[in-house]
């Protein structure tokens, strides 16, 4: 067999060994999704379908296309979601890297129990999703992003990033894996009880939000303060009245009243100036507003702007 010929045999080898366990995983995943369904199921009382679902082992990457959510008794479609794409998860343990990807839901008309008080626009619009979470267990330190789109409307973001975050993992992977043991009220209140004190030891390192117009977010803002019987003046009096009676940073204020007036966009940050637990540094926060906010800026950095 000369070096060529051998050179084949190896990628057709190969090729043939990557299919065969990508046929196996990709079976143990459709057990696995058939298991978390019917978990999703009893808890909702709906019912889900799905045309296919795979798994690329390069990637660790699965995904789910064409998913209906029903009403089980008269199998009424209430959600449809185009494709459902998870990478990174694992059942026993927090991965290093987690992202859920949730590209076209859509809310069928016969969702109405869902959808009650939501304007017309924001139920008719398809939607995409997209959420992750970066953890380092070694350092403790953790990132977690949420996105959202409505087409047409609104662009959305949510950023965190926190350190000191393992016992706040732990306690989270540990309340997971007593909900797949049908937990008794005791040990509700116990994993509960947890995340409660590891939340309260995470340190804050920085924190973003982001909106966006997409198309018709002016005009969906106005249309429901109208049906709130005010104008946009009124509107924008409320706000400011709010702002200040919440004793928020002047530049936030700022940038949320100019939201306010334009309706095209947000953004604010903040970055934490040194290491301290949430509630360490809540307490300080408010001592700061309260009795010297010219300090604020010991503690935190904000950058902000609104149009």
């Amino acid at each position: 067999m000369n070096k060529s010929t051998l050179a084949v045999a190896v990628v057709v080898l190969a090729g043939a060994g990557y299919v065969g366990a990508n046929y196996y995983v990709n079976e143990q995943v459709k057990q696995e999704i058939t298991k978390q369904i019917e978990s999703f199921e009893q808890d909702s009382g709906l019912t889900v379908s799905f045309a296919n679902s795979s798994v690329d082992l390069f990637t660790r990457g699965v995904e789910i296309t064409d998913l209906i959510i029903s009403q089980p008794d008269e199998n009424i479609a209430l959600f449809t979601i185009d494709k459902l794409n998870v990478v990174g998860y694992e059942q026993d343990k927090i991965s290093p890297y987690t992202e859920l990807d949730l590209v076209g839901l859509k809310l069928a008309k016969e969702a109405e129990e869902f959808t009650q008080g939501m304007s017309p626009e924001l139920v008719n619009a398809t939607y995409h999703l997209n959420t992750s979470l970066a953890y380092d267990e070694a350092s403790g330190a953790s990132e977690f992003t949420f996105a959202s789109f409505a087409e047409g409307i609104v662009k959305t973001s949510f950023n965190a990033a926190f350190g000191n975050s393992k016992a706040f993992m732990d306690a989270s992977l540990a309340a997971s894996k007593i909900q797949g043991d049908t937990p008794n009220l005791e040990q509700e209140l116990q994993a509960q009880s947890q995340m409660m004190t590891a939340m309260q030891s995470l340190e804050l390192k920085s924190l973003s939000i982001h909106i966006d117009n997409a198309g018709g977010l002016p005009q969906l803002l106005e249309s429901e303060i109208a049906q709130q019987g005010m104008s946009k003046a009124d509107f924008q009096a409320i706000v400011a009245q709010q702002l200040q009676m919440m004793m928020l940073p002047a530049e936030i204020q700022t940038a949320v009243n100019d939201f306010a007036n334009g309706m095209e966009s947000l953004a604010i940050s903040v970055s934490v100036s040194q290491s301290q637990s949430m509630m360490a540094l809540g307490q300080q926060l408010s001592m700061s507003m309260a009795q010297n906010p010219e300090t604020l800026s010991e503690l935190i950095e904000i950058k902000a702007s609104g149009k």
